[in-house]
């Protein structure tokens, strides 16, 4: 029975979420990637996209790459673009490089650059691993002018080597940590990270509905719908500063 209702209010919220984005024309309405136009073709996250819409998904992240807010942004996992093409558009960075491994969302990013006119402030490519990544990136780049931002589904306890954490000494980092089976990973991860950067703790507990005139006109239940991630937990993100 409880997977039957998941499974309901899954599609449900999908349904919901889309028929907003709709609404809109997939133009994000408000918060800080106001004005940035995703495209229809969503490859990941299909129930996300009203969130985006209305400037909630994920906006403690949003608001922390503005405050960071360097020339550069590397976005390892970078799906259909948020991310990298809202950087771009709200020019909280001149360029980007965006790593994606599925094909589908790499053409989707490649669109969603080309309808906000930005391609030419984007290189994108395909799976990074800790073996390629810099051999991937321009040999002259200054990584004090960087931001790394990492949504890799639990890869990260294994990309971010103590070599790779040293060489990218003077960026600002911010990497979604996800739920693992080990505990230890993640315990391991924060002492190679304690060695070269100050680290505080991100946590996605706050969506501010007040100036989203829209969201105020609907029931408990579908304004929430919209307002979430589709987490299966709390999301939690690490930034990692220069010392």
């Amino acid at each position: 029975m409880k997977k039957l209702y998941y499974k309901f209010t899954k599609k449900y919220w999908s349904m919901l979420s889309y028929e907003h984005a709709r609404k809109h024309n997939f133009v994000v309405q408000y918060g800080i990637f106001k004005n940035l136009k995703m495209n229809d073709k969503i490859s990941w996250g299909k129930g996300d996209i009203g969130s985006k819409i209305y400037g909630i998904y994920e906006n403690k992240i949003q608001q922390k790459l503005k405050d960071i807010s360097k020339p550069i942004l590397i976005d390892i996992g970078a799906a259909d673009g948020f991310f990298a093409i809202g950087c771009l558009k709200s020019k909280i960075c001149e360029f980007c490089y965006a790593f994606e491994e599925t094909k589908k969302s790499r053409e989707n990013l490649h669109l969603t650059a080309k309808i906000n006119n930005v391609k030419n402030k984007l290189s994108i490519m395909g799976e990074v691993t800790k073996d390629n990544f810099f051999s991937l990136l321009p040999s002259k780049i200054d990584f004090s002018k960087t931001t790394i931002l990492c949504d890799i589904e639990g890869g990260e306890f294994d990309f971010f080597t103590e070599e790779i954490l040293k060489k990218i000494r003077n960026s600002n980092i911010i990497i979604e940590i996800h739920k693992n089976n080990k505990k230890n990973l993640e315990i391991e991860l924060l002492e190679r990270s304690k060695k070269f950067f100050n680290v505080s703790i991100i946590i996605d507990n706050n969506k501010n509905f007040e100036n989203i005139s829209e969201l105020h006109k609907l029931n408990d239940i579908d304004r929430n719908l919209l307002s979430s991630e589709g987490r299966s937990y709390i999301g939690k993100w690490w930034h990692l500063s220069p010392k």
